[in-house]
């Protein structure tokens, strides 16, 4: 049995706006806002996220090309490093980075879908600890799970669905938001490079920008998705990058839109003390109606996301079983070619992550990790430059290798700074993904079987 390729051009950009675009645009802006302290900056922060996630996807559009089988950084690393930094991906992958990331986005999921159900206000502070809201965001996490254990299409159809509807709700915001500007001068566009508030005396501009860069770039953590699926994707040399560009570049559009969307109708001390930026707005545009139509929004989106988050996190899991780098089981596929246990895993083990989990905290431990990777997959494809001049590459990115160098440039100021900033959750992530070395030597530390890079 073998992964089939069955995902076209319009799957796979849904996949990548899908699973981007989640709760990050609804939670983030107010996160952003209140580390640089005004609205100036806050706006050059998601520019310049945009930017350098642009570079990222460019390196990885090469990556991917260049080596078009499943399990992204896992292979990068791999074969352009050394074989226990790509174990060390998907030791955190699996404990930390998908799992975490799928906890977070099925508790925004639960929080805005109970407001609608239960009656709760999604703005109340520490509502994740609900019992009820997390028995919404486990459940959430088994169905999509059961869904995608079907085939590839069922996750596939999903994502297009639910990719059309965010895209048609976030259009809904930007509408109403550059009516009101139009109309009134926009709340908070005065001074726009003027701090709004009294900064604290222990303000640092540089350090600022670092930790309010980490808010918007979770909101625009997804780019990299496709690459978890390239067996899967129909002629990856040419849709894969295309897909990559198109929809990071589609996505900050999105997000840039959104923000003056919002900041046309709420003030910057509004934004930044609102639990949810999107139902304040809809609420000052349209009313009561609209403290129903934004959650079900929110609730549409982070769906979609989850269920792209859990059908490219898997195929990480399956590639690196089958090349002797993690339990051997989950190697197995389905007879509709879909890697079965890899999934269940993952899913029961990011419903075990909710119990106890909290949004600002997985954040940062998230960040940290992501960073740390993608940095490492920078420095793999410039090495991979070198010691394999003649590995066909469909896409090469350019300017080379400024592109590279740029962004592995910030990734290590990205993590440097969260280390300083942030030191226990930080140090707690770089120790868990030291403790995989240790495993790998003990385990995992065998010759394996070269899997071909263009698989049927």
């Amino acid at each position: 049995m073998t992964l089939r390729r069955s995902m076209t051009f319009i799957d796979g950009a849904a996949l990548i706006v899908g699973t981007t675009i989640g709760s990050g645009i609804f939670a983030s802006p107010g996160k952003v806002l209140g580390s640089v302290g005004s609205v100036g900056l806050a706006m050059l922060v998601w520019v310049v996220a945009g930017l350098l996630s642009l570079a990222g996807a460019l390196c990885y559009a090469e990556l991917g090309a260049a080596l078009p089988v499943s399990g992204g950084e896992y292979v990068y690393l791999r074969k352009g490093l050394d074989r226990s930094l790509g174990f060390m991906f998907t030791w955190t992958n699996f404990f930390v980075l998908k799992s975490g990331s799928q906890a977070i986005i099925s508790i925004v999921f639960a929080r805005y879908l109970g407001s609608v159900l239960l009656g709760l206000d999604p703005r109340t502070p520490n509502l994740d600890s609900d019992w009820r809201l997390k028995a919404i965001a486990i459940t959430t996490l088994l169905v999509l799970t059961l869904i995608n254990c079907l085939g590839v299409r069922w996750g596939a159809l999903v994502q297009v669905i639910f990719t059309g509807l965010k895209l048609l709700a976030l259009t809904g915001i930007i509408i109403l938001g550059l009516g009101a500007l139009v109309t009134t001068g926009g709340a908070g566009f005065n001074d726009p490079f003027t701090p709004f508030a009294v900064p604290p005396a222990d303000f640092n501009l540089v350090s600022a920008f670092g930790l309010a860069m980490i808010s918007a770039l979770w909101a625009y953590d997804g780019w990299n998705n496709l690459n978890y699926v390239t067996e899967e994707l129909q002629a990856p040399e040419k849709n894969l990058p295309r897909a990559i560009i198109s929809g990071i570049l589609g996505v900050m559009a999105v997000y840039i839109l959104a923000n003056l969307a919002y900041l046309a109708v709420l003030s910057p001390q509004q934004i930044v003390t609102s639990g949810a930026v999107a139902t304040e707005f809809a609420v000052r545009v349209l009313g009561p109606v609209g403290g129903v139509l934004i959650p079900l929004a929110v609730a549409v989106s982070t769906f979609g996301s989850t269920n792209g988050s859990l059908l490219s996190g898997a195929r990480v899991l399956y590639a690196s079983a089958r090349d002797g780098q993690f339990p051997g089981f989950l190697n197995r596929l389905s007879p509709q070619g879909v890697p079965v246990l890899a999934l269940l895993v993952q899913g029961v083990w990011a419903a075990a992550l909710v119990i106890p989990g909290n949004f600002g905290t997985l954040v940062d431990y998230f960040g940290f990790a992501a960073w740390a990777f993608y940095g490492l997959a920078a420095i793999a494809l410039m090495r991979l430059r070198q010691v394999a001049p003649d590995l066909p590459r469909p896409y090469q990115v350019w300017p080379y290798p400024l592109i590279p160098l740029v962004f592995l440039g910030v990734s290590g100021f990205l993590v440097v700074n969260l280390l300083l900033e942030s030191p226990l959750q930080s140090g707690l992530a770089l120790g868990f993904m030291l403790l995989a070395l240790p495993v790998y030597w003990l385990f995992f530390n065998r010759p394996t079987q070269a899997v071909p890079l263009n698989p049927p």
